[in-house]
């Protein structure tokens, strides 16, 4: 909604101005909104979880990592996220920190494409909350690789 709010307030005329916007603030206007409208589009398209034969591998839009499998721990959950406390909350990418509505955690890091539905995935003591397209599978999957379920 914000990008085209800029692109198309940027060629609004405004009655009450003693001069319009000039040319290159609409221009710069318009190709800003562009960019976030881009950015946004592409957001979702980043985040990805995918088992190798050392561990978890997270992508999302500012990288990918990987969490080897001895260093996790799996916990099934009805909560979902609440708040967002710090990072990125778009319509299908949920990227930082986030207040939780689960009965065991009352803020998780999220790596997730929706807002409930998913699985914590603990390491080091820190809940991630993830929402892969099959929970149970990955459940399932991450069980046989020897990560216990809390």
């Amino acid at each position: 909604m914000a990008p085209l709010m800029l692109i198309v307030t940027a060629w609004v005329p405004d009655d009450g101005a003693d001069r319009p916007l000039p040319l290159a603030g609409s221009v710069f206007l318009t190709l800003l909104g562009v960019g976030l409208a881009a950015l946004f589009a592409q957001l979702p398209r980043r985040l990805s979880y995918t088992l190798t034969d050392t561990g978890l591998r997270v992508s999302r839009f500012s990288g990918t990592f990987e969490w080897p499998y001895r260093d996790l721990r799996l916990r099934r959950t009805e909560g979902h996220l609440g708040l967002k406390v710090g990072g990125v909350g778009l319509p299908g990418y949920y990227s930082g920190n986030y207040t939780f509505t689960g009965p065991a955690y009352r803020s998780v890091q999220a790596l997730a494409s929706n807002t409930q539905g998913g699985l914590i995935v603990e390491r080091g003591g820190v809940p991630y909350y993830l929402t892969p397209a099959n929970p149970d599978a990955l459940a399932r999957a991450l069980a046989a690789r020897g990560v216990p379920t809390v």
